[in-house]
């Protein structure tokens, strides 16, 4: 069956199970432990999709649950829960649409492994700021002291630097994504080859795990997949990757299948550093590009680097478009800052512009929206400044989440302690939640009900 074939072909849906464990009460305001006790307020929490938003903090290394319909935030402490591996770095989340369980990964350090954590979520009480869960299984991915797997690359010209935060020391797990109508979630280690597969019906490792596919999950920052589950497309988070990874899907194991590489330019001129992957429909997907110039791995057979910028990707075809070229202007039709993250809402093109590959890192962020009515030629509509429409200080607009009505998209930016909620229907800022409400460097953001 060609690729083209398998494109077309579905597969049937698969149930999520529930395990039932004890429950573990967490006191938002103190952190404590509390009663065993189930919590009942099944005005916010049942077995349906829940307003709920996950992440963690990398400085204070709590973790975040925000109702993104009644503007409110729950901060607790996972060292308090019995089973929780100790005081560990903590990287990205991962909620279910019922936000029944989480998923929590961690950096691996000298003293501890990297981690996947699944905990219970049994009732959240918005009203009473409590939290109800526990730690279900605790996934070694990397042992203590094992050294990323980065690339060597240098500085060759004044225009890209190499920011300390691209060389990793530690190993990192990154790019959440659930295979729809499926009981798989995929993680990426950004720091090496290995995509993670975990089974939801035990939170364990799925058989197919790792999944290590020389010259194609290398540095990938999460495979994303379409709607039906067919197609997965893999990113390439790392200077001079210029690929986007194209997979198929065995959807009874898991597995990966490799189909090809979509080049974002060509041998001459690339664009590259993608962050991720949002799909318009079942064939066509975006992805927007961070790299500002040539570096030590830039072939000499390469003449220039094509500056932040998006790309239409036609999956089946294999071929990428640039849609969008940079602006050297804040209020200019194209991409100002490096394009970390990208969404499509009702139409709009949502861009979250970060200022973190150049000589001056964190001077600001931005959110740039385009009508996409026509998908390769959108049409510049506002940009949305720090001190203007953000909060004054704001920079490094870093991830963007959906929630699954698309009426409101969060926004996360690690560096300056903001999660912004955006009204999608006026483009302004419906709630910031930032500094006063205990956040410090909020980072893993990911929405219940949606894939990513």
């Amino acid at each position: 069956m060609d690729f083209k074939a398998k494109f077309l072909k579905t597969s049937m849906l698969a149930s999520l199970c529930l395990v039932s464990v004890q429950a573990v009460s967490l006191q938002a305001q103190n952190f404590g432990q509390g009663s065993p006790a189930m919590l009942n307020n099944q005005n916010v929490y049942n077995q349906y999709l829940q307003p709920v938003v996950t992440a963690i903090d990398y400085h204070t290394r709590m973790v975040y649950l925000f109702n993104y319909e009644e503007d409110k935030v729950i901060t607790l402490d996972p060292r308090n829960l019995q089973g929780w591996p100790g005081d560990i770095p903590l990287q990205h989340t991962l909620i279910l649409p019922g936000a029944d369980k989480l998923y929590i990964t961690s950096d691996n350090t000298d003293d501890h492994p990297a981690y996947i954590i699944a905990l219970n979520v049994y009732g959240i009480d918005w009203d009473n700021n409590t939290v109800s869960l526990s730690v279900e299984s605790v996934l070694q991915t990397e042992a203590p002291g094992t050294p990323a797997e980065l690339p060597y690359v240098e500085q060759t010209n004044p225009k890209q630097p190499i920011p300390t935060w691209v060389t990793a020391r530690a190993t990192q797990i990154h790019g959440p994504t659930l295979l729809p109508f499926t009981d798989y979630a995929y993680f990426t280690k950004w720091t090496s080859d290995e995509v993670r597969v975990i089974d939801l019906k035990t939170s364990d490792f799925a058989n197919v795990d790792p999944i290590i596919i020389p010259g194609y999950t290398e540095q990938t920052h999460g495979i994303n997949f379409n709607k039906s589950g067919t197609i997965g497309l893999g990113t390439g988070y790392f200077f001079d990757n210029n690929v986007i990874d194209v997979y198929t899907v065995n959807r009874q194991t898991g597995a990966l299948n490799p189909v090809k590489q979509v080049m974002l330019g060509d041998e001459k001129r690339y664009a590259a550093f993608t962050h991720f992957v949002y799909w318009l429909d079942e064939r066509y997907a975006l992805t927007a590009s961070m790299q500002l110039d040539k570096t030590s791995l830039t072939p000499p057979s390469t003449n220039n680097i094509i500056p932040p910028s998006v790309w239409l990707i036609d999956a089946v075809d294999g071929t990428a478009t640039q849609i969008l070229n940079r602006t050297n202007t804040v209020n200019g039709p194209g991409v100002f800052r490096s394009a970390s993250d990208l969404a499509v809402v009702g139409g709009k093109l949502y861009i979250a512009e970060e200022d973190s590959l150049d000589n001056t890192f964190a001077r600001d962020g931005y959110i740039s929206i385009f009508d996409l009515s026509d998908r390769t030629k959108p049409k510049f509509i506002k940009r949305l400044r720090p001190g203007h429409e953000l909060p004054e200080g704001f920079a490094v607009a870093h991830t963007l989440s959906p929630t699954p009505d698309n009426r409101y998209l969060l926004l996360a930016s690690w560096v300056s302690g903001y999660v912004i909620k955006i009204d999608t229907l006026t483009d302004t800022v419906a709630k910031v939640f930032g500094p006063s409400d205990g956040l410090v460097m909020p980072h893993g953001i990911y929405a219940a009900g949606g894939n990513r």
